[in-house]
């Protein structure tokens, strides 16, 4: 009987996917999840959500709640950190600072700030935080990072501290939209992904024993534009997997990109303005100014509606979350490592020479199958050298670099890693963003991090 705790379980969304994960899983019945969040508002709507659902599938869960972290820790076998420090407002606030100072749509990434602080601080301060006191309190657990950013904070974590450490997207399921634009049979379709979280490349790609890269081609050829003409993309400021962008980084790099890969390592060139975010994603794509406020109007739309099935005990939670596997990894490793049996998942782990040209000690994302305490990880494909060159050791660098200034506190390394953004100009701009930023009032600690160099 297995106890999992969810760190940040207020994220209602979120949550009650792992709740229905749970539900639907028969060789996880008996578990008990201690639901954790600072908010008590929060915190009791999730907890009365999953109770209902709970009761609603009939399902052999157990459930608890806390605002105290120690507790939820306490005889704990998973703990799944899902926190996004401040939520959206801190990035918002400091997205708008950037701007100011000339860096269109913010810093950290110049194409999407997973980052919500300047150089990750925020996350990763609580990260490690949390890794600590799991050492303290349930040192045999396994730490599972679901917040971002999950490439730093698992390499991060994984370092820092002895605990066993995995991380989780659910960016790789976006290969199904390739199959869907190609009319593929899904039971005939296998596929490998590899590289790090958020830079991940389709190194394998088959349709009922045979290499399907020409049927991408062909339909490259013959019916992308069309695609690219229709309502369900061209509204849609999400629809990247088959994008122009995508496409292209596929005729560049030589490997076709999955998920948010399109959004996160594309060419910093497409990124200048909206009109060059429209040229390669659909309404300027997920992080133009017009794509997350349609993703940030949805999220309210969504919570409101949950907000409204809570406050109504007669509306079916079946119903609003029907009880299928929500394409999340976290809860089949939860099964896979209980229950001793064999699952083929998408993780994030220490390389351990699947990639070859990559530390052992980074946290890559690839294929490996899990059964009990074992990881054995898939051999990847061989990628093409200007894809390693170009996209995923330059990744890997800039990951050492956050990793490295946050650790040694160092303010220095902040600048340089700015005035490597094209957007830079003259040092005086990146220095006037970085007093601005560390002047904010959330931002005292962050402050007082970076004093060194």
């Amino acid at each position: 009987m297995a106890k999992v705790a969810i760190v940040g379980a207020g994220s209602v969304i979120f949550s009650m996917r792992l709740v229905r994960d749970f539900c639907v899983t028969p060789g996880l019945a008996g578990t008990t999840l201690a639901l954790m969040d600072i908010s008590e508002e929060r915190l009791q709507r999730i907890y009365d959500l999953a109770s209902r659902y709970v009761a609603e599938t009939g399902a052999r869960l157990r459930l608890e709640k806390t605002t105290h972290r120690r507790e939820a820790l306490e005889g704990s076998d998973f703990v799944i950190n899902t926190v996004k420090v401040g939520g959206y407002a801190g990035m918002e606030a400091e997205r708008a600072i950037a701007e100011r100072h000339g860096y269109y749509r913010g810093i950290d990434d110049p194409v999407s700030d997973y980052y919500g602080g300047f150089a990750a601080y925020h996350q990763l301060a609580f990260f490690l935080e949390v890794a600590r006191e799991m050492e303290a309190v349930c040192p045999d657990a396994w730490y599972l990072q679901v917040a971002n950013p999950v490439f730093e904070g698992s390499t991060l974590v994984g370092r820092e501290s002895k605990l066993k450490v995995v991380g989780f997207c659910h960016g790789f399921n976006e290969y199904e939209e390739i199959v869907r634009a190609l009319e593929l049979d899904p039971a005939g379709v296998e596929v490998q992904v590899a590289g790090f979280n958020h830079a991940i490349f389709l190194t394998r790609f088959r349709y009922r024993g045979e290499d399907a890269y020409p049927l991408l081609d062909e339909w490259i050829r013959s019916k992308a534009e069309a695609y690219w003409e229709s309502p369900a993309y061209l509204y849609e400021p999400w629809a990247t997997q088959m994008s122009p962008a995508a496409v292209e980084m596929y005729r560049l790099y030589g490997l076709f990109p999955i998920g948010d890969t399109v959004r996160s390592v594309s060419p910093w060139w497409w990124h200048r303005d909206l009109q060059a975010k429209r040229r390669w994603f659909p309404a300027g794509g997920p992080d133009s100014e017009v794509g997350w406020t349609f993703h940030l109007n949805r999220l309210q739309r969504g919570l409101e509606t949950i907000r409204a099935a809570a406050a109504n005990p007669e509306v079916s939670l079946t119903r609003e979350f029907p009880p299928a596997p929500s394409g999340e990894a976290i809860v089949p490793f939860i099964d896979a490592v209980v229950n001793d049996k064999p699952a083929r998942l998408v993780i994030n782990i220490p390389n351990q020479g699947a990639i070859a040209g990559i530390p052992d000690d980074v946290f890559v994302e690839v294929a490996a199958t899990v059964r009990g305490l074992r990881i054995e990880r898939e051999p990847v494909d061989r990628l093409p050298r200007r894809l390693l060159l170009h996209v995923l050791l330059p990744r890997w660098l800039r990951m050492e670099r956050v990793v490295q200034a946050f650790r040694e506190g160092d303010r220095t390394s902040l600048f340089l890693a700015l005035m490597d953004d094209p957007r830079s100009s003259t040092p005086q701009q990146a220095e006037g963003l970085i007093e601005e930023i560390l002047a904010a009032p959330w931002n005292a600690r962050l402050k007082e991090h970076y004093r060194a160099g």
